[in-house]
């Protein structure tokens, strides 16, 4: 009995091992032709600074860190808007954003920009928005939870373009620009869908807004032209870093924010 058994195992094993290695063939060829890398583009980045496909550089080295930003933000910018209006000068503001995918597209949270020159003559950008490109900061509880810099520019609705690659904003006009951050630049433990859904504000039964988001998120850039047009109207900013946030305006509407 026992020789029958072993016998049929050796058979079993030797119809077996071919196929094993022809598996092993398939596996390695699939990995040097990059099949497998659909794992790697939902992945989020390790916690080092690194390259991003696409353009930018991960803010791995800073996960954790409390109040980081790439640039040095303007008084106010992470704190939520008041109500009254903001000063003459360049506006950016935050339109839709939120997290997307598809079988060919890197897994992504993307942020739609609105600009305009806040002021009665025109705004002059860099078609990169200076040139290290915008700056991407997620914050939580803990610290940072994704961050990049250098990140390039869509431009969906530029007003004009102008000699050497710039955008101009008539005193009427605005441009819309989008922003993806890649979730490689994403903390590890973060997931992509959970980083979205934290970036939103919190409501009710009856849809109204009851707090803060848990996560806060600073879109900043610096480009040149922003600080000519602040001094040019003699705007009480100053400087070229214009910043945009989550945060939720706080007034007499939103008192409980």
């Amino acid at each position: 009995m026992l020789d029958r058994v072993a016998g049929r195992l050796r058979e079993t094993a030797q119809a077996v091992v071919p196929w094993l290695a022809v598996a092993a063939v398939v596996i390695a060829a699939a990995q040097q032709q990059g099949l497998f890398s659909l794992v790697g583009r939902y992945a989020a980045g390790p916690a080092k600074a690194v390259p991003l496909p696409g353009g930018g550089v991960f803010d791995g080295d800073r996960c954790g860190s409390v109040g980081y930003h790439h640039f040095r933000l303007p008084a106010g910018a992470t704190s939520p808007p008041l109500p009254h209006d903001a000063p003459d000068g360049p506006r950016l503001v935050l339109g839709a954003h939120g997290y997307e995918q598809g079988p060919r597209t890197a897994a992504r949270l993307t942020f739609t920009l609105l600009l305009a020159p806040g002021g009665e003559r025109p705004l002059e950008l860099s078609r990169t928005l200076g040139a290290d490109g915008v700056a991407v900061e997620i914050e939580g509880s803990d610290g940072l939870v994704a961050g990049a810099y250098g990140l390039p520019v869509t431009w969906r609705e530029p007003a004009g373009q102008e000699p050497g690659h710039r955008v101009r904003l008539g005193a009427r006009d605005g441009a819309i620009a989008v922003v993806a951050l890649p979730v490689r630049a994403l903390c590890p433990g973060e997931r992509g869908t959970e980083v979205s859904r934290r970036l939103q504000a919190p409501i009710d039964s009856h849809h109204t807004i009851t707090g803060q988001p848990p996560y806060t998120l600073t879109v900043s850039f610096s480009d040149p032209g922003v600080g000519r047009s602040r001094a040019s109207l003699g705007s009480p900013e100053r400087g070229d870093v214009l910043a945009v946030s989550n945060l939720i305006p706080v007034g007499p509407r939103t008192s409980r924010v």
